[in-house]
């Protein structure tokens, strides 16, 4: 039985180069693909009568969840890498691309359903709670806005666009990345942990916010291994996102990781993970969740294009080979005569009767 960040080195079809080179196509598609949409962004802004090039320098690396414009931008920018790494890897390696989502060859929806609500619960009554705390130790950032237009539209963008975005991250680091380096060693924590700094190293937060983000990167990669798939890491990462982005709209707390210290976002964030990662252990021994995948079938041998037919034999020049005849088939067994038996002669056993005539 085969673990999710083995399943590419225990493939009976196993070749060293599909996955880079499928990450090596992702990438360069990714590319096209952002900057087609910064250029299409440019044209509605120059159709809408704004400076493109203003757009541009004044775009900041936060969140912008004041402008729904940008906040969409931002997050379609990142979602664009989900097709990155399913197309290419459908392309180099079809056998292969459903794995990528759990053990099961597939995406697994009814888990993933029963993660997500799991995880917006978790999630919601952590966030909750250090919101209480927060006011009641007088917490002055605590506060509760009302939402106007531009808050609203950017609710509506946050819930369309976030479930993609953080999809696309859970299929870039704790899909492909994790695979392509786990078929090149035995031990999980190398994966684990090269994918978890590359996670951490994408985000620019402050020293504690990136300790943070590399903390939920290490969790969610060891329940991707646990469960066998994909499925748990996204329900969180969704949950976790969307939670933040909600409660930073109504002004009750400041999802951008500035000013995170050990203690207020490193502990309670990992002891948040943690929490639901125990959870997700239970429910998924509950309903006896597959967590490895099954040796696959080798694969059928192809059928020669021609057969070998050996040359006859060498004859010397002036020499006739001596003509043997082939075996007489042999012998059809004769039937022994029958009696002939007259016609007005009445039937007796053993007499074939008419039929047989």
């Amino acid at each position: 039985m085969t673990p999710y960040h083995r399943l590419v080195r225990d493939s009976p079809d196993f070749a060293h180069w599909r996955l880079p080179v499928a990450a090596l196509l992702g990438a360069v598609a990714y590319a096209f693909l952002a900057l087609g949409i910064v250029l299409v962004a440019m044209v509605v802004l120059a159709i809408a009568g704004n400076d493109p090039e203003a757009w541009l320098d004044a775009m900041s690396d936060e969140v912008p969840l004041d402008d729904p414009g940008e906040l969409a931008f931002q997050l379609g920018v990142i979602a664009a890498m989900l097709p990155c790494v399913l197309v290419p890897v459908a392309v180099v390696w079809r056998r292969h691309v459903g794995f990528l989502h759990s053990v099961a060859g597939h995406l697994r929806w009814g888990w993933l359903g029963r993660c997500a609500v799991l995880a917006f619960v978790v999630v919601g009554v952590s966030l909750g709670l250090a919101v209480v705390v927060a006011a009641i130790g007088g917490d002055e950032s605590v506060r509760f806005d009302s939402l106007d237009g531009r808050a609203v539209a950017s609710l509506l963008v946050v819930l369309l666009l976030v479930p993609f975005q953080a999809a696309a991250e859970e299929y870039v680091f704790r899909g492909g990345l994790l695979q392509l380096i786990g078929s090149w060693t035995r031990w999980a924590a190398v994966p684990v942990l090269a994918t978890s700094v590359l996670f951490a190293a994408g985000h620019l937060y402050d020293f504690w916010g990136l300790v943070s983000v590399f903390a939920f990167g290490v969790i969610a990669a060891v329940m991707t291994i646990r469960t066998g798939g994909l499925e748990a890491a996204i329900g969180l990462h969704v949950a976790n996102n969307v939670v933040l982005m909600v409660l930073d709209l109504v002004g009750l707390v400041d999802s951008s990781g500035e000013g995170a210290g050990l203690l207020d976002e490193v502990v309670p964030s990992t002891l948040m993970c943690l929490v639901y990662w125990a959870l997700v252990e239970w429910f998924a021994r509950r309903g006896g969740l597959q967590r490895r995948r099954a040796p696959l079938p080798p694969l059928p041998t192809p059928a020669p294009a021609y057969r070998v037919v050996p040359p006859p034999p060498y004859v010397p020049p002036g020499e006739m080979p001596p003509v043997v005849a082939p075996p007489a088939p042999p012998a059809a067994p004769v039937a022994a005569p029958r009696p002939e038996v007259p016609s007005n002669a009445p039937f007796y056993p053993g007499d074939p009767g008419v039929w047989g005539r």
